[in-house]
């Protein structure tokens, strides 16, 4: 198959335009950083096992360089281009078609691939960056060897609630590697800390996993951020807050490449399925449904009815599933999520797990979930046999999320989840925390939170979920039951087993 124009170098990509018919803007970085009084002791410091932070200003203080040591070397250069090229080039960022990019790891908008853009400062600014002057310089100050002609560049824009949840960036592609990632800031000069959008980092544990944010870099017009990618660059961009939803967190970002051949062979440490709740058998249980469940949804013919909906959809939602006033009583009682436990690692989820106490009546409706009693009710209302379930009480609070990994999935079988709300809220779609069923990229389902609701869904082999990322706009928690119900095999399985 012939290479795509997108297979082929940035710079070896050949341009089709009319050469423009004013001079090309100039553009070239703070000349103090192209120094060795600044370059030695920067990429000195930078290589090195620094125990703290390290600064280098420049004589006439109008420019400063910055490496994080902790929890790995993330530098930070202010004033480092022309102001009045950068206002010049966000003029024509902004005049460009910027597409939504939202799935579980984020939601933010972004440009095209800039790197065959004709506008003169987006031009220049790639060019440049690309340049041997700009390349040899990464590499002065990193220690790193970087390829020629190999620069990836667009444009986003964070709005209010927008983020970019825990990743690495260790991509390789063919004979190349990402090795630098870079972020150069267009945010308004008034930009602080309660404004969000930091560049979070995260700390490794001893198997190689992220555990939480321990540095930040805060946004800041004119300055450039770049770190080493690899194994242990875990990084966030933190959820934009601003109080005024014009306001948006700009930048351009990019990746320069490296040869693979000049990389230690590394893999990822494997994360392990045992992070899943475990599949048990069904207790033994002859309650009456009646104990806990609405009456509404006992008689054979409201069964009846749900099964076909289910039948028909492969989901259904059930209102006001638990009666009433056995609701009001498990939500009476002492809070359970005072001594929750807060589950990671964060690039697979982040909410908190609870158990609650061993007399309370939520304890008691834990119990009746996992029962053959209930399993048999699931069957009257889907015409599903089940023969075990995996059981969270689970909470998401401003911040928390799931994430689909490829390492870590989900058994296939019937969602049930119960929501523990303690009010009955009109869920909006801009707080996040909706439970997305997707399925090669496509949004089959959306489940939003909904005071003492059952859903079932029957996830079959290729349907994957997650739970949207909980904005600081939700004025309430998520909190729920979550139930995964293992599927009893059929007979056609049996035939088919037996025919093998």
């Amino acid at each position: 198959m012939p290479a795509t124009e997108m297979d082929q170098p940035a710079e070896k990509r050949q341009r089709s335009d009319k050469p423009a018919t004013s001079p090309a803007p100039l553009v070239s970085i703070n000349p103090w950083y192209l120094t060795s009084d600044f370059a030695v002791p920067f990429r000195e410091a930078f290589t090195s096992s620094l125990s703290s932070t390290y600064t280098h200003t420049s004589p006439s203080s109008d420019a400063s360089g910055t490496i994080v040591a902790h929890p790995f070397h993330t530098a930070k250069l202010q004033n480092i281009l022309p102001p009045a090229f950068l206002h010049a080039l966000k003029q024509e960022l902004t005049s460009l078609t910027w597409h939504e990019r939202s799935n579980d790891l984020y939601t933010f908008h972004q440009t095209d691939d800039l790197a065959l853009n004709p506008l003169p400062h987006i031009k220049a600014l790639r060019d440049y960056l690309a340049s041997d002057q700009f390349v040899t310089l990464m590499e002065r100050l990193t220690g790193t060897q970087l390829a020629r002609g190999h620069l990836d560049m667009a444009a986003q824009r964070y709005k209010k609630g927008n983020h970019l949840l825990c990743h690495d960036d260790d991509v390789h592609r063919g004979q190349m590697a990402r090795r630098i990632a870079y972020i150069i800031y267009l945010v308004d000069e008034q930009w602080s800390e309660e404004d969000g959008g930091a560049l979070g980092l995260y700390s490794n544990d001893s198997e190689g996993q992220p555990g939480e944010v321990v540095a930040r870099l805060l946004p800041e017009f004119n300055s450039m951020g770049f770190f080493l990618t690899g194994l242990v660059s875990f990084h966030t961009v933190e959820e934009i807050t601003v109080r005024d939803a014009n306001r948006e967190r700009w930048s351009v970002t990019g990746w320069f490449y490296g040869p693979t051949e000049s990389l230690v062979a590394q893999e990822h440490p494997p994360l392990s399925p045992s992070l899943l709740p475990a599949l048990l058998p069904f207790s033994e249980d002859s309650a009456d449904w009646a104990q806990w469940v609405n009456p509404e949804y006992l008689s054979e013919k409201s069964q009846d009815r749900i099964q076909d909906m289910f039948l028909d959809q492969s989901s259904v939602q059930l209102q006001q599933f638990i009666a009433p006033d056995v609701y009001a009583q498990i939500l009476a009682e002492s809070d359970p999520w005072s001594t929750a436990t807060l589950l990671g690692p964060p690039h697979l989820r982040s909410y908190l797990e609870a158990t609650p106490a061993p007399a309370s009546k939520l304890s008691a409706l834990l119990a009746f979930l996992r029962s053959s009693s209930f399993a048999r009710l699931l069957t009257k209302l889907t015409s599903i046999d089940t023969v075990a379930a995996a059981q969270q009480l689970r909470r998401f609070e401003h911040g928390h999320y799931t994430l689909i990994h490829d390492e870590v999935q989900e058994p296939f079988g019937l969602d049930v989840t119960l929501s523990l709300q303690p009010t009955k809220t009109e869920w909006e779609d801009s707080w996040g925390g909706a439970t997305h069923y997707i399925a090669d990229k496509d949004e089959l389902l959306r489940i939003t939170p909904e005071a003492n609701s059952l859903s079932l869904v029957l996830r079959d082999e290729g349907t994957l979920r997650f739970v949207k990322f909980l904005n600081h706009m939700a004025p309430v928690s998520r909190q729920e039951v979550a139930m995964v119900f293992d599927i009893a095999p059929s007979d056609s399985d049996s035939d088919s087993d037996d025919e093998e």
